[in-house]
This record gives C-alpha cells, structure tokens and sequence, in this order.
C-alpha cells in the first residue's frame, strides 16, 4: 500500500466525536496522521477540507479541529521567533540539575509503567501518544530536573512525526517556560490514560507530596545526547538508490526549474503540473543540528519513492546553488529554511491570512474559531 492509499483509508477512519472523547487515552481514537503532516506530505487544511466535505457538524468535530489549531499555532510561533524557540521563553525553567537526559528514560525503564511503555515504542516505531510525550517530558523536566532542550532533542530524534518547532514549544509547555505553570502527573493519572494498574511507585502519592518529592535513584544517572543522522553518501534517483548518480554535479533537465524538496517538505502534490527537476536536498548541517534515527530517515526516504523524478542530493544549499548556475531555484517557506534563496512557495495553513502576535494559545484561537465558524456556515452546513 503507498503512503497516499494509506493516508486516504486513514481519513476514511476518522470519527471526530471519538477522537475527542479518546484521544487522551494510550487506545483512542486518535488519526496517526501526524508523520505525514510533519514531512508536509498533508497539511491541517487538507485535513478541515475533508472534514467539511464529510458534512460533520462544527461541534461535533471541534476537539479534532482545535488540535489541528495547536500544531499551527506552534508552527506560527516557530515562524515568528526562529532561533528563539531554542531557549527558555517567558522565564527560567524552575529546578533544573542538569542538562542532560536522566538515563533510565533514554532507556524506558523509568520504572514507570506507562512511561515505560510508550518509550520502548518510540525508539522501535518512531512513534508516542501526545498525552505520554507530556508525561516523558513531565519525568524528565519537573521531577528530574532535566533542562527540557536535550530530552527534547531526544525525543525528536526518534519521532517519525518529529517537527522541531512542535516538539520544542510542547516540552516548553509541560517544563514551564511557555505556560503559567509546570505540567504534573501522578501514577492514578498515568494508570487512568494508559490503561496500566500499577501502584507503590514514586509518583504513586497525592500532587502535594509530588510536588515537593525527591528524584529517586533510578532518575539520576543522566546521559548526554548524541546521535549522528545515517544520511546517504551518495546522490541518487529516489525510487532507485541502487543506480547512484556519481559523480555529481546532478543531472538536470535544461530550461527547467529546480524544486527543492527537504525533511519538512515531501509533497507530490506540490506544482504537480509543473514540468521541473525535483530534488531532495539533504543537509549535513540541518541534520547535524537536529539529527534523527534510522527508522526517520527510511520513513523520509519511503515518502520520497513516490514523488517522480525526484533526485537526492546530500549536501549543502549554497553548494547545489553553484552547481545549478542560473537555474531558477523554486522551495517552500519553512523556518529551517531561512538561508535558502530564489522563489519561495507560502505554506498552506489551516485558517488562511490569520495575522497577529500570539502569545497563547487562547489568543490565537480566538481568531482562528471565528473564521473557521464562518468558513463553516457558508459551505451551507
């Protein structure tokens, strides 16, 4: 099955009403259509047109609607403060040992069941429930006393759905430093959400004796983050790695211009009717920066194969430049995309020409319920 049949049957299982009454449970309802979101195969407004066509009604799909809302808004804060997502926010994080990752998290023997789980199916699937990466992130941050940005970047590393500024802003939230306060759990909340009964541990007791509890033994041994991206070493036909283009300059089609595809953008559909030379362009420093695990990288190159034509080139955007002389070089605005030059393509987002400075969540919402709401009552629903 490709990845587009598997996208379609997925949006064909979408029931709105359960997502929101399950999906903060391990077992919900949930869509799994945050990986192709993330590599910009769909985008949320790909997914509320659908939702529209399907002819649900507004309330009943709100739950579905407003976490579309919350990756924008992340995304639109990413897009604002570039670099600056990268430190603490709004202040300090509180309490904060180390800045490595407590060792028995990178592990997932935490000790907590729940926890623990969740983990062991991250580093073997690229895959975590969004209510078990704040409670990871709680263990790591606000009762480890872990900075949040290492255990982040772990984190990252091993999400098929990783997106940088998502994942960056959300371990912020749960550590403090973009919210009002830390994000605590205890074991009757983790038992409840992740179907587990276990009791007598360290975060079995009340949220006022979490609150001023010690780290226990098996969260103080730390680890340092390092991983380096197994990146290709070759240029090559996506749909053929065993027919290695060598050696480069690439092989481009004259008077034709150059699409550059990246980790965060893999849509065929992007100016599908455009005669153009496609190419994945693979950075050594972008991965360098934010690397990611193997089972990230055969997930990208997976979406890859089904874009035709498409070249992968492993190098820098200043080096492929040079070696397109004046070929007109056409990409998609992205904040990982800044040193790019040439015709830059605007990203689709959910609620079009929204503008502002938004500090919360709440405020970017506001704006965003009223035009969907609008949208909504003139399709005649």
């Amino acid at each position: 099955m490709t990845h587009q049949e598997k996208i379609t049957l997925t949006l064909a299982l979408i029931d709105p009403k359960k997502y929101e009454k399950s999906r903060n449970y391990v077992d919900g309802a949930v869509t799994e259509l945050g990986p192709y979101i993330s590599r910009g195969v769909i985008d949320t407004r790909f997914i509320w047109e659908y939702l529209l066509k399907k002819g649900y009604d507004f309330d009943g799909m709100f739950g579905l609607v407003q976490q579309l809302a919350w990756r924008d808004f992340f995304q639109r804060i990413w897009q604002q403060r570039g670099e600056g997502i990268n430190q603490d926010i709004r202040g300090a994080q509180l309490g904060v040992i180390h800045g490595d990752i407590p060792a028995a998290i990178a592990a997932g023997i935490s000790g907590i069941q729940g926890i623990d789980q969740g983990i062991q199916r991250l580093i073997t699937t690229g895959r975590m429930h969004n209510h078990v990466r704040m409670y990871t992130a709680f263990l790591s941050c606000n009762f480890s006393g872990a900075h949040w940005r290492s255990s982040a970047q772990w984190m990252y590393s091993n999400l098929l759905d990783g997106d940088w500024g998502s994942n960056a802003l959300s371990w912020q939230w749960v550590a403090g430093t973009f919210s009002n306060k830390k994000y605590i759990a205890n074991q009757d909340n983790i038992n409840r959400y992740t179907s587990t009964e276990q009791r007598d541990t360290y975060l079995d007791c009340s949220y006022e004796e979490l609150a001023t509890a010690p780290v226990p033994e098996v969260l103080k041994a730390k680890v340092v983050f390092e991983l380096k991206t197994p990146l290709p070493a070759m240029t090559y036909l996506a749909n053929d790695k065993k027919t290695p283009i060598s050696p480069a300059p690439l092989q481009l089609e004259p008077d034709q211009p150059l699409l550059i595809y990246n980790y965060y953008n893999l849509s065929p559909q992007w100016r599908i009717s455009q005669r153009a030379n496609r190419v994945l362009l693979l950075e050594p420093s972008h991965f360098e920066k934010y690397p990611v695990a193997q089972h990230c990288v055969d997930f990208m190159m997976s979406l890859a194969k089904e874009i035709p034509g498409l070249r992968v080139y492993v190098g820098e955007f200043d080096v492929l430049a040079g070696l397109v002389g004046d070929t007109q070089i056409i990409y998609r605005e992205h904040p990982l995309n800044q040193h790019y030059y040439g015709t830059v393509d605007e990203r689709t987002w959910l609620v079009p020409n929204l503008e502002g400075d938004f500090s919360s969540f709440f405020s970017f919402w506001k704006k965003a319920e009223k035009s969907l709401r609008r949208e909504f009552n003139n399709c005649g629903k």
